[in-house]
């Protein structure tokens, strides 16, 4: 930990502890690789004082992550008020939310989880997500005037924007080029499972399971665009932590579903893996060592799944041990320990 951030957690400390909180001596969220991506915003484990019940606090005095807060509230503030929160997915009870001494403070009950996602049996993991996705999908802005109230809160994608967006992403220039074809012949598929709200990093760092109930930990992600770019961002982490669930909903969607969903489903992979690469390929700059290692071996990684998805072939399991071999090796011990809390190591 640098002593800069020792500095400020030191602030931050005074500050939580006026609000009846205290902070962990040990922070997992702000050492390994997530802090050296994004340091806008802190995520810190702590106690109420009054209890011992434990917290989770986000905290930020940089303007963008004081931004990221401020969408994360507004959006989990709408989506308590849909009906399908009581029944399917739920949220951590808020404690506070407010500005102290230039820091934007939102502080929420930790949900404690007695296994990570994927030690749950298959079946069971198979329903939980899927529960989730029709719940997010039963929310459709299907009028103008819809669409003008959900703006104020929620990004909307579209056609067009995943198009742009994806014209800007860093990658292999021939499979970049598929892809966009692919994406651009397919504009029309696209607008049609669009304005659907969906959770656009829908992995199991953004929910806990407890009491086979979902809760959403993280809101800031929560757009209305394509109705699969949840699905792809979810069986897209499962090809690493387990391909099994990613074959069953895969298949489910192929079964029970048109082909053209089927299609649009293989798009928004296609699109998320591109934003994967894009980010690696900017963050590779910011690292150095074991770290830097590990991410030109994770492009390696993305640009091949991303080929097998393109050709509709089946990646070789054996790939994929062979990086996690590798990734666990290179990985720091903090970051191992930071990923204990929502991932098998």
């Amino acid at each position: 930990m640098t002593k800069s951030i020792t500095t400020d957690l030191e602030n931050i400390r005074g500050i939580i502890a006026g609000l009846g909180f205290s902070l962990d001596k040990d922070q997992l969220h702000i050492g390994g690789e997530r802090y050296l991506m994004t340091k806008n915003k802190l995520v810190l484990v702590g106690n109420r004082l009054s209890d011992k019940a434990r917290v989770i606090i986000k905290i930020a005095n940089h303007p963008h992550g004081k931004i990221e807060i401020e969408n994360e509230k507004k959006s989990r503030d709408l989506l308590k008020s849909l009906s399908f929160a009581d029944d399917s997915i739920s949220f951590p009870q808020e404690l506070y939310y407010g500005v102290r001494e230039n820091y934007l403070i939102f502080i929420t009950l930790f949900i404690t989880q007695e296994k990570v996602f994927v030690d749950h049996a298959l079946e069971e993991q198979f329903f939980i997500a899927l529960k989730a996705f029709e719940a997010q999908e039963n929310f459709h802005a299907t009028t103008f005037e819809h669409i003008k109230s959900i703006e104020k809160t929620f990004p909307i994608w579209n056609s067009k924007k995943y198009i742009e967006s994806f014209g800007d992403f860093s990658m292999n220039k021939e499979i970049h080029t598929r892809s966009l074809e692919l994406i651009k012949s397919n504009r029309a598929l696209i607008d049609k499972y669009t304005n659907y709200l969906t959770h656009s990093d829908f992995v199991p760092h953004n929910f806990r399971i407890k009491n086979q109930s979902l809760y959403m930990l993280d809101c800031s992600a929560v757009q209305f665009g394509n109705k699969y770019e949840g699905w792809a961002r979810f069986l897209n982490y499962m090809i690493i932590h387990n391909p099994d669930i990613e074959k069953a909903l895969s298949q489910y969607i192929l079964e029970n579903r048109s082909k053209e969903e089927y299609l649009s489903l293989k798009i928004m992979r296609i699109y998320k893996i591109g934003f994967l690469l894009s980010f690696y390929a900017q963050s590779l700059p910011k690292t150095s060592g074991d770290l830097r290692t590990l991410t030109e071996s994770r492009i390696d990684l993305w640009h091949k799944i991303l080929e097998s998805i393109l050709n509709e072939e089946q990646l070789d399991r054996n790939f994929i041990s062979s990086y996690i071999k590798e990734r666990n090796t290179l990985r720091s011990e903090e970051e191992k320990s930071r990923q204990r809390e929502f991932a098998k190591t």
